[in-house]
């Protein structure tokens, strides 16, 4: 013997012992597959009980947590009621996040018809949703898929928080600086509205008739017909609740979030950038003036290695684009409308260019073109052949910069209208519009990793010519699409006009010749990512 006993029983692992569930908890709890683990589980046992013991969870319809642990568990109807579904499209699931909708085609179908509520009813009613889009929302993106008496707008194109429940009466909840949280409408009567911003009430009506409760289903990311893109953590449906209830349910549902890691999307940094390198650009047969170097409004390597600048102008022309020996030490060839085989139709302003380097084909945009000078096309050259693949493919008026996305398959377009959007090879959209800056212009998607540009992040340019101009960095982390993350001032580009990295070095075509008032020669401009 050591002189001490050892107690073989008390050595062995305990098993750890079954909290009291509440009742719902575990019929929730049973019906998810895969089931969530033991923190989830405590997770969803708290906001439950802080509901019940609230009077709030009787008072609900319908309890939509998007922000789970899985996709499934994301649409089942914590109240038991019928579940919600995938509406159409291929919304993007975060776990612990949500499902993202892209604002084209997809939206989230809560299975909730105002009309077929228990708790939800004409005159005592209540809606809300977890948003983490902080972005403005040209439409609203929760509420009856057809009709406009249900509607949510947390952050609307004016900065104003908006609703409307049963009736066309809108209550605004005042200016706001991000569409993030929870947002929530309450009837309590037949003519009072309250508009609730994260538990607080921020506006509100006695002078809203009520109308008859919508037959069509509550949607998330489509409303009145109209697509919305955005992140959705949560939904809920129900009763009328009294101010302090609704204190208690925001605050329940923050905790949540907070839990699972829920956070409102970073602002974007900001950083200037110095140039490292000018390198100007030959004339060519077609100088914007003698001496200033040729135009350029986009730029792209193929392959090879040698260098493509589109050649656009405001005015149309027949020259579209050059291509540059690989040292950028002199033109190797011209490529006119007569070279790639196009009627004078076609004479436009090649606008934006990029690589495909899954096919090695070469991709603009070609605006102004047409008759009528107010078509833009979609166009592909094989560097190969030195032939344009294919005629080019009519599409939106208005689009500009492109860049090909590898993990897409598919080109970021950005348009006149300073929106971002996804395209296939066949020119149609498949994404809805992502908000930018005014004057953006061109976009680029990093296929390597450079300094602070991670793979797939995508850069777009904007800011007025004659100043500096800058890049927005986008990246989908985890909110499922494009978020802005971050600003490069760049100086000395006055006038980006193409977007490129290569080795680890940033390349900005620089058109300031173009521009009155800017530097006398075009350029192609260096900077370290």
């Amino acid at each position: 013997m050591l002189g001490f006993a050892f107690n073989i029983a008390a050595s062995r692992g305990r098993r750890r012992a079954t909290p009291a569930w509440r009742g719902a908890t575990r019929d929730l709890i049973a019906r998810m597959d895969p089931p969530p683990s033991f923190d989830r589980m405590v997770q969803i046992d708290r906001l439950i009980g802080a509901l019940i013991d609230a009077d709030i969870w009787s008072r609900l319809d319908t309890v939509l947590i998007l922000a789970a642990h899985g996709p499934k568990a994301a649409l089942l109807n914590w109240t038991g009621r019928r579940d919600a579904a995938i509406g159409g499209g291929a919304p993007v699931f975060v776990p612990d996040r949500g499902y993202w909708c892209d604002g084209l085609d997809d939206w989230i179908d809560t299975a909730l018809s105002p009309v077929s509520g228990t708790q939800f009813q004409r005159n005592a009613a209540m809606v809300g949703a977890w948003t983490r889009k902080d972005a403005r929302n040209p439409a609203a993106p929760i509420g009856t898929i057809t009709g406009s008496s249900l509607l949510i707008n947390p952050r609307n194109v004016g900065n104003a928080s908006t609703g409307r429940l049963n009736g066309t009466t809108l209550v605004a909840g005042g200016t706001v600086e991000t569409g993030y949280g929870f947002t929530a409408i309450d009837r309590s009567s037949s003519s009072r509205l309250r508009q609730i911003i994260n538990g607080r009430v921020t506006g509100s009506t006695s002078s809203a008739p009520s109308t008859a409760p919508a037959s069509a289903t509550i949607g998330l990311g489509l409303t009145n017909d109209i697509y919305s893109e955005g992140q959705f953590c949560a939904f809920v449906a129900g009763g009328t609740l009294f101010d302090a209830q609704h204190q208690t349910l925001a605050a329940a549902l923050a905790s949540y979030m907070r839990d699972v890691g829920v956070t409102p999307l970073p602002a974007p940094t900001t950083r200037t950038l110095s140039s490292t390198q000018s390198i100007a650009l030959p004339d060519g047969s077609a100088p914007i003036v003698a001496g200033s170097g040729m135009a350029v409004t986009g730029i792209t390597r193929d392959l090879a290695g040698r260098w493509y600048l589109g050649n656009g102008r405001p005015t149309r022309t027949a020259l579209l684009f050059t291509r540059m020996k690989p040292d950028l030490s002199a033109i190797d060839e011209e490529f006119d409308l007569t070279r790639l085989g196009l009627s004078s139709d076609f004479a436009g302003s090649c606008q934006g260019m990029t690589c495909d380097r899954t096919t090695g084909r070469i991709w603009f945009l070609l605006k102004q073109a047409s008759s009528s000078g107010d078509k833009t096309y979609l166009a592909s050259f094989d560097p190969a052949t030195a032939a344009l693949a294919g005629a080019p493919t009519l599409v939106l008026p208005g689009d500009n910069g492109i860049a090909f996305d590898s993990r897409r398959d598919g080109f970021w377009i950005v348009r006149d209208q300073n929106e971002l959007v996804l395209y296939d090879r066949q020119g149609r959209p498949r994404t809805g519009a992502i908000e930018l800056p005014a004057n953006s212009d061109h976009v680029f998607v990093v296929d390597a990793a450079q300094g602070d540009y991670a793979i797939g992040d995508i850069v777009v340019s904007f800011g007025a010519n004659g100043a500096a101009g800058s890049l927005l960095r986008l990246r989908t982390g985890d909110y499922g699409g494009p978020n802005q993350i971050a600003i490069d001032v760049l100086t000395g580009a006055e006038s980006v006009e193409g977007v490129h990295i290569q080795g680890n070095s940033l390349w900005i075509a620089n058109d300031g010749a173009t521009n009155s008032g800017n530097a006398a020669r075009n350029r192609l401009l260096t900077y370290m990512p």
